[in-house]
């Protein structure tokens, strides 16, 4: 150690390279290091979507999902398939554990859809490579004078593929308005005059659309590539085509049919403030991007697009916008360490009543802060206000200040009148004799927070980067502690060195003396305040509340409705303006956007009863006064629920995405049954959620899309069809074109691609001309449906989710006013006593709740483990198992702060706090070594066990304070914090601030009354 500090003392230009060196690449680090507010937490997840349009939910199950399901059961690393099934879409998701790749696993996933069997036309999509925190720009298309099908128009065509290029975006997700399509509208009674069927209409448009290559012919010296052109241009050109001959006459798609713009039948519809429908866009980040420069080119492509490439009065508006959010998280964390760094500042000048060597200590902080910046850098890890946040500086200068109150300590002795030579060697020698002590600490502090990089999937993905920053500007810190710092010492510490104690320290010690005589006289006393304390602080800890995670504040606020399972899009559109207009009468709203259904690309498998809004709020200045967003809350709540069959539920935009994608469904906790009985399914889910409503706490249980849906069943009479000559498929195209509209061909408009469709006109499609919809028969002439098939009303499921081979349904629970594992304890024994789970019918609790309890399962196999491995290092740092052992003690008993702090404030324990006490341990160590290794040094000189104890303990003081207030003073504006991203940063540092304090007090006192109570016999001086 000596002769490593010697050559960097001896070398004062290389380490100053050196430095410049390591400051240039940090900064360039720092500049090229991803920013995010909040660490994508989600699993690895690959999404597969099927449409098949027009039908049942039942029908999509058997012939679209299962076979999905069956194709991908059994793939590597996946640990869920989980899939909704609706009208129309089937939605897969593939969970994976944190062994699998994105790219790995989603060429794997697209092996095993080439093989599926799936219904003519429909084909099994990956979603794009994406995740739910991905959605970072949501934006409104206004276009004066325009309507909504001119408007999603241009938002399909040139908003999206303008913004799809910006480099880092994976989708845009467009809902609202009308997808523009040609529809051909057939007179039924002119198709039984000419004895045309819609099979022939189906045909003659897909006949009549094309264009031919004829290859080429030479002509003389040059060639001529050979081109048939009959691609449809116009509508015009629609109703020229020829469908068949009558008594030698052509008959065109004009006689028979009227061509007409229409629109694709919509499954949601979006409106904002007084406007019931709006086209809207969603801009998706890919997975692992830097959202910073992501948000950047997205805003640079909009304002250009609103510059020169959208049509006149047609603008993007966002209205919301991660770039705030990101911005104010961040700026919450670099305030809380520039206030830590000042306060660290001024508790060294304090102790030390010394600038300079206050200087030499923080010139430490920017340094061990541009190590984490590269570290994060060189292993690809974003900088989110987690990693950042848990920075605490006073923990990292720990070993700049144990070597400069050392150098301050031998030099104030011998240091006057030293020539050059002799003051470098005292340095060195003051440095050496803490570097070990030193090096050993910050290894301790790292190994205590190895159980951090031991957590899996979202709470590991939480916490990992958080623990990588501290352990590199830990190691940063310890490189310029022993080298950069002895020759800071070397420079700034020539004269006016202070002798002996300031008064700050003399206080210190007028005080601690006694405190110190009176412990060492009664062993026995100070053990038992000690397991007192102890065991007061294990019954503090029995009546804490637990948690996943406390809520960021994302600045906005989501609304979750749930409306009627069979409601139309127009009665949802008018009882959402209502919504809206409620909302409105709180002043603080800026705007409000509502939506309900799903997009047409199936990316969001919401049914059009589940409403989601968003509303955006003014900034804080412009509130009432004393108003918070709880109030805010409060006001939107009563409000709503004014409106009639409202209930609504409050979350966050990221929130509500997150919590959704630990589970598939919406709920802080998450309370799943398999079977295979949709009914009894049904039946034993409501009698759940009733027992769940009772719980205290609990302020919201919701069946996840609950319902059914009324249905029309065509039941077709096999023996009849064939009677007439009729196959199945030809009365089943008469049905989907008649209603639904059946694609029959396309027609381009410039770069722009519309279908054409079959469709009766609206009036023909209600249900009561159902029944004599005409089909034709092969010996010519037609017969009505109702001659064929019997129709009769039904119910089928609006959703049907299925998750390991078996059909499940969900309650999602949100809980207010209490902590999450004494609801779920409370939840959990009244389904045992008032439920009765069927045979061959399981429940499965999922949600946040389960990420907590495989986070504490996983945190009580991996601490002992990390608490071996300190016993270890101790072990190597002093070659004896008591002196280990003896620090070690210092670690449960310095729990006691950090559990009764966690009780006075009525904080749940939660993986942030748990994390806290991990620090902790670290810091615990730290004293006891520091306070250890200079007793046994003074016994190494020959004095007694008591005295080199008392002269010790007195010696080591003020590093012992200043390290401790350092470490709690760097945390305290992060505890005090209460602004928008401090909320998850809070526990962590409420439990290292009060752990400190008894901590503090057990390295004073009861550390050193235990190891004269264990060395104590051994009164003569120890041997070299």
């Amino acid at each position: 150690m000596k002769r490593f500090v010697m050559l960097a003392l001896g070398q004062p230009v290389l380490v100053v390279l050196a430095v410049l060196l390591f400051v240039g690449a940090g900064v360039v680090a720092f500049m090229n290091l991803p920013v995010e507010a909040f660490p994508d937490v989600t699993d690895t997840q690959v999404t597969v979507i099927a449409l098949y349009p027009g039908h049942a939910a039942e029908e999509v199950e058997k012939q679209v999902t299962l076979p999905i399901e069956v194709a991908l059961s059994g793939l590597p690393n996946s640990i869920r398939v989980f899939s909704h099934t609706q009208f129309g879409l089937s939605y897969t998701v593939i969970t994976y554990d944190d062994a699998a790749t994105v790219q790995s696993v989603r060429q794997e996933v697209g092996e095993r859809l080439r093989g599926v069997d799936l219904p003519p036309g429909v084909t099994a999509d990956i979603a794009p490579n994406a995740t739910p925190v991905g959605e970072i720009l949501r934006y409104r298309l206004r276009g004066d004078g325009k309507d909504t099908t001119e408007l999603r128009s241009v938002e399909d065509w040139v908003v999206e593929r303008g913004l799809r290029q910006v480099p880092g975006v994976a989708d845009v997700v467009a809902m609202g308005g009308f997808i523009k399509q040609y529809e051909v509208q057939p007179d039924l009674d002119r198709l039984r005059a000419y004895g045309l069927s819609f099979q022939n209409l189906l045909d003659a448009l897909g006949r009549g659309n094309a264009n031919a290559g004829g290859s080429y012919v030479a002509q003389g010296a040059q060639q001529y590539a050979i081109r048939g052109i009959g691609l449809l241009r116009s509508a015009e050109d629609i109703g020229q085509i020829v469908v068949a001959a009558h008594n030698g006459t052509p008959v065109l798609v004009r006689d028979i049919a009227r061509v007409a713009v229409g629109a694709v039948p919509r499954l949601g519809v979006v409106g904002q403030d007084g406007d019931d429908d709006v086209v809207t866009g969603i801009v998706v980040m890919r997975k692992g991007e830097n959202a910073s420069s992501v948000l950047k080119g997205v805003k640079d492509k909009i304002a250009e697009l609103n510059a020169h490439g959208l049509p006149a009065g047609v603008q993007i508006v966002p209205f919301y916008d991660r770039t705030w959010l990101m911005g104010k998280t961040l700026s919450t964390v670099f305030r809380n360490l520039v206030e830590g760094a000042l306060l660290v500042s001024l508790v060294l000048y304090l102790f030390l009543s010394n600038l300079r060597a206050s200087l030499a200590v923080v010139a430490v902080i920017p340094l061990a802060l541009l190590a984490t910046f590269l570290g994060l850098k060189v292993l690809g890890v974003p900088a989110n206000l987690l990693s950042l946040g848990a920075m605490d500086f006073g923990i990292i200068v720990d070993g700049a200040v144990i070597v400069v109150e050392n150098i301050m300590h031998r030099l104030a002795e011998r240091g006057e009148g030293l020539d050059a030579r002799k003051r470098l060697t005292l340095i060195a020698s003051a440095t050496d004799e803490v570097g070990r002590p030193t090096l050993f600490s910050m290894l301790i502090i790292i190994a205590a927070h190895i159980p951090i990089f031991a957590l899996q999937r979202h709470e590991g993905r939480i916490f990992q980067p958080m623990a990588l920053s501290v352990s590199m500007a830990l190691l940063g810190s310890l490189a310029f502690s022993l080298t950069l710092v002895p020759l800071l010492g070397y420079w700034m510490l020539r004269r006016g060195l202070p002798h002996g104690d300031n008064r700050l320290v003399q206080g210190a010690k007028g005080v601690y003396g006694p405190v110190l005589d009176w412990a060492l006289a009664r062993p026995r006393a100070v053990m038992a305040v000690a397991g007192l304390a102890f065991v007061l602080a294990l019954a503090a800890a029995s009546r804490l509340g637990s948690e996943f995670l406390p809520e960021l504040d994302e600045g906005t606020i989501w609304v979750n409705l749930r409306l009627p399972s069979s409601v139309s899009t127009q009665e949802a559109s008018r009882v959402l303006r209502q919504v809206r207009e409620a909302l409105h009468t709180v002043p603080e709203v800026n705007t409000v956007v509502s939506k309900t259904g799903q997009p047409e690309d199936g990316t969001d498998p919401k049914t059009i009863s589940m409403a989601e809004i968003f509303v955006d709020l003014k900034p804080a200045e412009q509130w009432r006064a004393g108003k918070t967003k709880a109030d805010l809350i409060a006001e939107m709540d009563a409000a709503v629920s004014a409106v009639p069959g409202m209930d609504p539920s409050f979350s966050q935009p990221i929130r509500d995405n997150v919590l959704e994608s630990i589970s598939q469904v919406d709920g802080q906790i998450v309370i799943k049954a398999s079977g295979d009985d949709l009914r009894q399914l049904g039946r034993l889910m409501q009698a759940i959620q009733r027992e769940v409503k009772q719980v205290d706490g609990v302020y919201l249980a919701e069946i996840d899309r609950e319902g059914e849906l009324p249905q029309l069943v065509v039941d077709i009479d096999r023996a009849r069809a064939a009677r007439l000559g009729l196959n199945v498929g030809d009365v089943q195209d008469v049905i989907e074109a008649a209603l639904a509209g059946k694609a029959a061909t396309w027609l381009w408009e410039g770069e722009r691609k519309y279908a054409v469709t079959v469709r009766l006109p609206e009036a023909r499609r209600a249900m009561a001309e159902l029944p004599r919809t005409l089909i034709s028969v092969p010996g010519g002439g037609t017969v009505p449906l109702s001659e064929v098939a019997a129709i009769r009303e039904t119910t089928g499921a609006m959703n049907i989710a299925r998750e390991g081979g078996q059909r499940t349904m969900a309650i999602g629970v949100f809980i207010k006013g209490r902590d999450m594992g004494s609801v779920v304890a409370d939840m959990k024994a009244r389904i045992a006593q008032h439920v009765a789970v069927p045979e061959g019918y399981a429940l499965k609790w999922s949600g946040e709740f389960e990420n907590q309890e495989r986070a504490m399962k996983r945190l009580a196999v991996v601490v002992p483990i990390s608490l071996l491995l300190i016993f270890v290092l101790l072990f190597n740092a002093f070659n004896d198992f008591r002196m280990a052992a003896l620090i070690l003690l210092n670690v449960p008993l310095a729990l006691v702060g950090g559990f009764v702090a966690l009780w006075a404030l009525d904080i749940p324990l939660s993986v942030s706090a748990a994390i806290g006490f991990i620090a902790l341990s670290g810091q615990a160590v730290l004293n006891g070594v520091v306070m250890l290794s200079v007793f046994q040094q003074l016994r190494r000189a020959g004095t007694g066990v008591r005295e080199a104890v008392r002269e010790g303990s007195m010696q080591r003081l003020r590093t012992v304070l200043m390290t401790a207030m350092l470490a709690a003073l760097g945390l305290l504006p992060m505890a005090l914090s209460h602004e928008i991203g401090a909320e998850t940063q809070r526990p962590l540092a409420v439990v290292v601030i009060g752990g400190l304090v008894t901590a503090t007090l057990l390295t004073l006192v009861v550390l050193p009354t235990l190891y004269v109570a264990w060395f104590g016999r051994a009164s003569e001086p120890q041997a070299d």
